[in-house]
């Protein structure tokens, strides 16, 4: 059977501490079908925590995209739950790209009825409330809380980020009316289970949902409709540091 390449990209600056722990979560579903290959950005903000930090970070995201499709990668996955620059990524490739906040509200409503989104901040709640009903899930939507953590302190606070959420994961379960939980950032990669024993419902880590999920669309040979995403009309396009190979046919 044919290996499947995902390219797996963080759209942030290089962390190393995120690198690290994002490879031992991909180990855990890793198979001799499936490479899984991980970059970060050389330019752009070093988290994702407001739209102003996705627009930054969108230019070189694409960059990466168009790269991995040349490079001959069978899927992406855009590891931000802001799901950065996914409907641009998608009119530029002709290979599945995968965008977590997407992926694991799909999932979400095929577990429970409704679910709630645990995140980082409560200044991006409301970037999930959009995103729900831009993908047509917010009558699933049961609420978005957030465990007041900055992303660039998951790692060092990783126990008390986990406390955190189930806490708030029960909240959402007692208060809110939900039976699915999704964590809401990926750089909350490899919670999900502890977090999973202590509250007693279905609970997503984006993670690797999204890598599973970019493998099979690849091996059913599934990508996005062109109808959906058309692309690009053809026309001088400039942007200083991006690659002209992100403009090459545009």
């Amino acid at each position: 059977m044919r290996k499947i390449r995902v390219l797996v990209v963080l759209p942030i600056l290089k962390n190393p501490a995120l690198e690290e722990v994002t490879r031992k979560e991909i180990e855990q579903i890793r198979d001799e079908t499936l490479e899984v290959n991980l970059v970060s950005l050389e330019q752009g903000p070093a988290s994702i925590e407001s739209e102003f930090d996705d627009r930054i970070a969108s230019p070189w995201v694409l960059e990466k995209v168009k790269e991995a499709e040349v490079n001959g990668f069978d899927a992406v996955f855009l590891d931000c739950m802001g799901d950065i620059a996914l409907n641009a990524a998608r009119e530029i490739v002709r290979i599945p790209v995968i965008g977590p906040c997407q992926a694991t509200m799909a999932i979400a409503s095929m577990l429970g009825d409704r679910f709630s989104v645990i995140t980082i901040l409560e200044n991006v709640v409301p970037l999930f409330w959009r995103k729900a009903r831009e993908y047509g899930f917010i009558q699933n939507l049961a609420s978005v809380r957030s465990v007041e953590v900055p992303v660039l302190e998951l790692d060092t606070k990783r126990e008390l980020v986990k406390k955190k959420l189930a806490e708030e994961s029960k909240i959402a379960i007692e208060k809110d009316g939900a039976d699915v939980i999704i964590l809401g950032c990926t750089g909350m990669v490899g919670m999900a289970r502890d977090v999973q024993e202590v509250v007693g419902v279905p609970v997503i880590d984006p993670v690797p949902v999204s890598i599973k999920l970019a493998k099979l669309m690849a091996e059913l040979r599934l990508i996005h409709s062109n109808k959906a995403y058309p692309k690009p009309p053809s026309k001088l396009r400039k942007f200083p540091g991006v690659s002209e190979l992100l403009f090459k046919g545009l």
